[in-house]
């Protein structure tokens, strides 16, 4: 396979292995070069278009992160998405489920994660946990569900079915759905671990529960690439980043974003001819210094 250009990384309906995909292409200097490209080109870009999205307030978009932990997700949304208009962006992290969550079915959580018409709405972490969770940590035995319902490899078909059935119906109801996979290397996360227990300013970012996932990597990795295969569609793709490569893999993502809204094609809304013809006369008048 090459990797030449952003759609190299997008996943719809073919079948991959994720071994087959890079975590990491470049190196240092030629990553620097990216990170003024991203800035000085792809955002203003996306920025104008999101702009647009926002005020046109006809369309949305859903933008899914999932990775293991120390893979970046966290970082893309500050260094891509701050730049954009507050007001039309919605970020959403979702941890473990609540007792309260877990009182209803699995996706009623991510409602509240969901876009208005004119948002990007962020899931740091999605619905693809409870797909995830199953199967990795065998979340299913010990929750509320019936009995029949507890198989995790069952649960995991069934579940993947559901969620592509979700993503295109919030497609086509104009909410276009973009899945990021963040692929990383099992050396730079130890890297990464590291640097947050031995700085102290990086000490909240760790948890316990990352070295414990850690031990686990073959399966979530397993996993991982089950998930992409089952629910990648042309509604609603996958990208398998580099993330070994942190500005390639959000270059990348902003591509894919870029690609998406330019899709859309938002317009800002203008006056009629009548409210031109009323407003003009405002204007005139206060020109005029009459109102």
């Amino acid at each position: 396979m090459t990797f030449n250009q952003f759609e190299d990384f997008k996943v719809t309906t073919q079948e991959i292995k994720l071994s087959d995909y890079p975590t990491q292409l470049l190196d240092d200097s030629e990553e620097k070069a990216i990170k003024q490209e991203i800035e000085e080109t792809l955002i203003p870009k996306m920025d104008a278009l999101h702009q647009a999205l926002f005020a046109e307030e006809k369309n949305g978009m859903l933008l899914a992160l999932q990775a293991m932990d120390a893979a970046g997700k966290d970082e893309v949304i500050e260094h891509i998405f701050s730049a954009l208009l507050p007001q039309g962006l919605k970020v959403t992290s979702f941890s473990q489920p609540s007792e309260e969550e877990q009182s209803h079915d699995y996706l009623w959580r991510m409602s509240e994660g969901l876009p208005k018409r004119g948002q990007i709405a962020i899931l740091n972490r999605s619905y693809y946990e409870d797909i995830i969770s199953p199967i990795v940590h065998e979340s299913l035995e010990d929750s509320k569900l019936p009995e029949h319902m507890k198989d995790k490899e069952e649960a995991f078909a069934q579940r993947s079915e559901q969620i592509k059935n979700f993503e295109r119906y919030l497609a086509e109801n104009g909410f276009p759905t973009i899945k990021f996979f963040f692929n990383l290397s099992k050396e730079t996360q130890a890297k990464r671990l590291i640097e947050r227990i031995e700085d102290p300013k990086k000490n909240h970012e760790f948890s316990e529960s990352d070295i414990e996932d850690r031990d686990k990597w073959d399966l979530f990795q397993d996993t991982f690439e089950k998930m992409i295969n089952a629910t990648a569609s042309l509604e609603a793709p996958w990208y398998i980043l580099p993330a070994d490569n942190p500005w390639l893999s959000r270059k990348i993502a902003t591509q894919a974003i870029i690609q998406v809204l330019e899709g859309i094609d938002p317009q800002y809304p203008t006056f009629s001819e009548e409210e031109k013809e009323k407003y003009n006369a405002y204007a005139k008048q206060l020109k005029n210094g009459e109102r």
